[in-house]
């Protein structure tokens, strides 16, 4: 894992996931998660950084007993409803909106740190003994980007970019040094690298323009690669190839996941990026990972290998998430494949 994040070749590909519904969870591990990583053959053990909303955790599900219909959207948001802690709006398990609106709401709508609930000490310790042989990796999907969008609702941050840009801008700004801080604490428990989560596209086209981008996001992307003293990769959906060059500009050691549907080419992406970005994913999880056509599974590893493992620098992952509509066979057929084509 850590020869692939420095642009080296390994022995074989790093099997990397992101984020793993419960269902696969329950499926694998009977409700431990570090079972369920240990069956998929994980080359990075994932570090939690726990949120909240009104008092239920991510991950309830496997917690507690959550109603079939307090979960209507599945995953790990399952049993939330109400505000939750960054000022988003859920109903059963779904987001719906955003109550940031103006600047009386801002301190309400960045948490408090709580670094040893969010990652307990001793809970990493466990999975360090465990797993003394494999990378550490917090993935953090509280990149300060997306979370600004979603505190604020799409409506009012577009009507916000050109009215209230200076509360857009200070609401990033905040959002960034408390990513940081979390980031810093689980850093120091001992993650090898972080992937920080942040959602900056549609499929087709990014949120804002890359010179919105430029001015109001880049400069704490580079702020957070900077005051973290190990690897940062970035995680988007959607189209993010217009913004490729910052990712380089900022320092992101790589990038996570390229959704093919979205309109991302990893093999081009390869070309143009790979002496510079790491690449994480990028097998299809919209068509391929929902269905149980096993040969199928295998031809998009293939894809996937023949695209990025040249040379290094490549980890095999879906192309965004282990979502609740990916199949237990067609995940665990990607990963066992996955080790066996990713020989060097």
């Amino acid at each position: 894992m850590l020869t692939a994040l420095d642009h080296g070749t390994p022995d074989r590909v790093p099997l990397f996931a992101f984020s793993v519904d419960p269902k696969f969870i329950r499926a694998l591990g009977k409700g431990d998660p570090l079972d369920a990583f240990d069956a998929l053959g994980l080359d990075a053990i994932p570090l939690r950084a726990q949120n909240w909303c009104q008092g239920v955790p991510l991950l309830a599900t496997l917690s507690g007993e959550v109603p079939e219909e307090e979960c209507t959207a599945g995953g790990v948001f399952g049993g939330w409803n109400g505000v939750d802690e960054f000022g988003r709006m859920w109903r059963r398990g779904s987001y719906v909106g955003g109550t940031l609106k103006d600047w009386d709401d801002v301190d309400r709508c960045i948490p408090p740190l709580r670094l040893e609930e969010r990652t307990p000490p001793a809970a990493v310790e466990r999975v360090k003994a465990r797993f003394p042989d494999r990378a550490y990796v917090l993935n953090f999907h509280s990149g300060p980007f997306g979370l600004t969008i979603e505190s604020m609702g799409f409506e009012t941050f577009c009507e916000a970019l050109y009215r209230k840009r200076d509360l857009v801008a200070e609401v990033i700004r905040r959002r960034a040094d408390w990513f940081i801080a979390v980031a810093r604490h689980v850093v120091a428990l001992g993650a090898d690298f972080v992937v920080m989560g942040d959602d900056v596209a549609f499929k087709g086209a990014t949120f804002v323009s890359p010179n919105d981008f430029r001015e109001l996001v880049l400069p704490h992307y580079r702020r957070i690669v900077e005051s973290l003293r190990v690897p940062v990769v970035w995680h988007s959906d959607g189209f993010i190839e217009p913004l490729l060059d910052m990712a380089v500009e900022a320092g992101f050691r790589g990038i996570h996941a390229m959704e093919p549907p979205a309109g991302n080419d990893m093999g081009r992406i390869k070309r143009r990026y790979g002496r510079e970005l790491v690449l994480l994913g990028n097998v299809d999880c919209v068509e391929v990972l929902t269905g149980t056509d096993l040969a199928r599974v295998r031809a998009d590893v293939d894809r996937c290998m023949i695209q990025a493992k040249a040379g290094g620098g490549y980890m095999l992952a879906s192309s965004n998430s282990l979502h609740a509509g990916c199949t237990v066979e067609a995940v665990s057929e990607m990963y066992r494949y996955g080790a066996e084509a990713g020989r060097y």
